[in-house]
């Protein structure tokens, strides 16, 4: 029985590779479209005023700094949204992000005490007090 060339089955497992990525990719388009549609009234205006006016330079900045992580650039977030899922970006992706906000606002570092207190985070509206929180310490 003749072997396989490995290089066949390089070029097969990177092929399969590739098509998996555009069809997540795709598929994550395609989403991101659909919830932008149904909410065509939402705007980063609407976003912020959803806030308590203290909050609402934080949420605006978000709003900006995540803007960066869909595909379209334009996308209509709500403070209910759980970020990560929302976005579809991974926890290193995610605190690097609300850390380039917490660095906009001169944000001192989260004590174990801050994260019991804010334990649970997910939404735009919990990281958003969180920030809110360590920016007026």
């Amino acid at each position: 029985m003749r072997s396989v060339e490995p290089y066949v089955v390089v070029t097969v497992v990177g092929v399969g590779i590739v098509l998996f990525w555009l069809w997540t990719s795709a598929r994550a388009r395609r989403r991101e479209r659909a919830v932008a549609a149904s909410r065509s009234s939402d705007t980063v205006e609407t976003f912020v005023s959803s806030f308590r006016p203290e909050v609402q330079p934080v949420a605006r900045a978000m709003y900006v700094e995540f803007q960066k992580y869909v595909f379209s650039g334009n996308f209509p977030f709500r403070k209910s949204d759980v970020v990560g899922k929302t976005l579809n970006i991974g926890a290193s992706d995610l605190e690097d992000g609300l850390r380039r906000v917490m660095d906009q606002f001169g944000c001192r570092k989260p004590t174990a005490d801050d994260a019991t207190k804010f334990k649970g985070r997910n939404t735009f509206e919990d990281y958003a007090e969180f920030i809110n929180h360590l920016k007026g310490a």
